[in-house]
Parts: C-alpha cells; sequence; structure tokens
C-alpha cells in the first residue's frame, strides 16, 4: 500500500475493517485500533463477518424479488468477497459502481474487481457528503438513473454527524423501483458495542451509533422490505427470527424501497 505519511499514521475505518475480516488491506495504525476496538468488544470480528455477509443477502433479495440489476456501492473500501458485481452478475447483466473518497482503496478495488465484459463497473471517487458526485459523469457512463438503482450504504452513515439531508438528496436522485440498503451500528443491542464505539472514537475514528427509530429515519417516504428494521443477523428471516435475537449483531439492517 502506497500512502502518504499522514495517512498511513492515522486509522482508517475501511482498513480497520478490512483487518476485523482478516483481509490484507491494514496498516500498524489500523491494527493498533482493531486491537483496542476487540477489547472492548471481543465479538467485533464476529460482528463484522455478519454485517458483511448481509450484503449478498440484501443483493440477491433485491434482484430476484425486484429484478434490480443496477447497484451503486457507497464507500466501498477495499475489496472483500462477495463483491456486488459478481452476486448481481448471477441474475443477469449486472452495472455496478463503486464509489470512495479514498483513491488508494478504489485503486485496489479496480485491481481486484474489474468485471467481464468491459464497461459494466466502474469505479468513482465520489463522496456522500456531496451526494451530486456520486450521480455525477462517470457514473452515468455504466448506471442511467431513469431505471432502478440499488444504492448500498453499508457501515458509511455512523461516520458522519448529520447525514439525514445528504441520504435524502440522494434518494431524490433515485428512479421509482429504486432501493436503499442500510446497515448502520447501534448501541441499541449490547453495552459493548457503545464501549467499541467510544474507544474507535477516542482512537481517531469518530462514529455516531443510532437507534432503531434514527436508522429507521432515513427511509422516510419509502416502503420497507422484509419486516423493517433489524439487527443484522435477524434480517431477512421472517418470524424465525426477532429484533434483539442473535447477540453478536453490532448494527441495524433496513432495506427501503420508491414506488
Amino acid at each position: 500500500m502506497v500512502l502518504d505519511g499522514s495517512s498511513s499514521a492515522r486509522p482508517d475505518p475501511a482498513r480497520v475493517h478490512s483487518f476485523l475480516l482478516r483481509g490484507h488491506n491494514h496498516l500498524p495504525a489500523d491494527r493498533e485500533t482493531a486491537a483496542i476496538l476487540l477489547a472492548e468488544d471481543p465479538q467485533a470480528r464476529v460482528a463484522a463477518r455478519i454485517t458483511h455477509r448481509h450484503r449478498e443477502l440484501a443483493l440477491t433479495y433485491l434482484a430476484v424479488d425486484h429484478g434490480i440489476r443496477q447497484v451503486l456501492v457507497v464507500g466501498c473500501g477495499y475489496p472483500q468477497r462477495p463483491y456486488a458485481h459478481r452476486v448481481i452478475g448471477r441474475y443477469g447483466t449486472a452495472r455496478v459502481v463503486y464509489a470512495d473518497t479514498d483513491p488508494v482503496a478504489l485503486t485496489h478495488a479496480r485491481a481486484v474487481m474489474n468485471a467481464t465484459p468491459p464497461g459494466h463497473t466502474g469505479f468513482v471517487l465520489a463522496d456522500l457528503a456531496q451526494p451530486a458526485t456520486l450521480a455525477g459523469v462517470q457514473a452515468r457512463e455504466i448506471l442511467d438513473f431513469n431505471r432502478p438503482i440499488a444504492v448500498l450504504l453499508h457501515h458509511v452513515l455512523h461516520l458522519l454527524p448529520d447525514p439525514y439531508n445528504l441520504v435524502t438528496q440522494l434518494k431524490n436522485m433515485l428512479a421509482s423501483g429504486s432501493a436503499l440498503s442500510i446497515t448502520h451500528p447501534t448501541g441499541d443491542l449490547h453495552p459493548r458495542h457503545v464501549a467499541a464505539a467510544s474507544a474507535a472514537t477516542a482512537a481517531g475514528i469518530p462514529m455516531w451509533l443510532r437507534t432503531r427509530e434514527e436508522v429507521e429515519a432515513f427511509c422516510v417516504g419509502r416502503r420497507l422490505a422484509k419486516g423493517g428494521t433489524k439487527p443484522v443477523s435477524s434480517w431477512g428471516h421472517g418470524n424465525k427470527a426477532t429484533p434483539g435475537s442473535g447477540a453478536s449483531s453490532a448494527a441495524y439492517a433496513v432495506t427501503a424501497l420508491k414506488a
């Protein structure tokens, strides 16, 4: 990994996440921060895996039940299987744009995840703090914003103090039939998650945990799928699991559909 001195000296959320998932894209500062998190929450690795597996579940649901073949991954970070374009590609021609604010992460993503045929997968330097950049010229070379798009906001909103207006702007860019898939860390499910978030903030990665109601507020004006907002380990399992089950969940999941 080639980073400038200031970038390598401070922890990065995507690299810490890579370490928790036993990936390869992390540096000493990230491993030190991960150790702090694991000291407060020994289940942090399990929680990261549960949340990561949710991506495939959510994408499969949107592809099979709603026929969505276009995906915008916001805050894609460093590549971890299964890749979104491979999951959607099981059901037809996939058009996927991976967006991130980190050019190094995008370089890694492009090197690892380039799809065949060319032109159906894109990598865009863009920022949720400026929603228009997510639907810029580069993204529109791949995605047709007049047709349904699934937007993944998986484990990114907790890094922003007040992202509600930003999400509203993003939702307003999407056509009828589009979907918003969110995973978001919470302190509702176990006290150790609050302790871990406080430790991460102190270590240089500010985190804003949100309640179930606060997570659901991102979806105002949209129809909620699969029983609404649930712990990640419970989402999509109907009556077999209930909110609050799965003690290892550290986040909520919700999918919202635009009529």
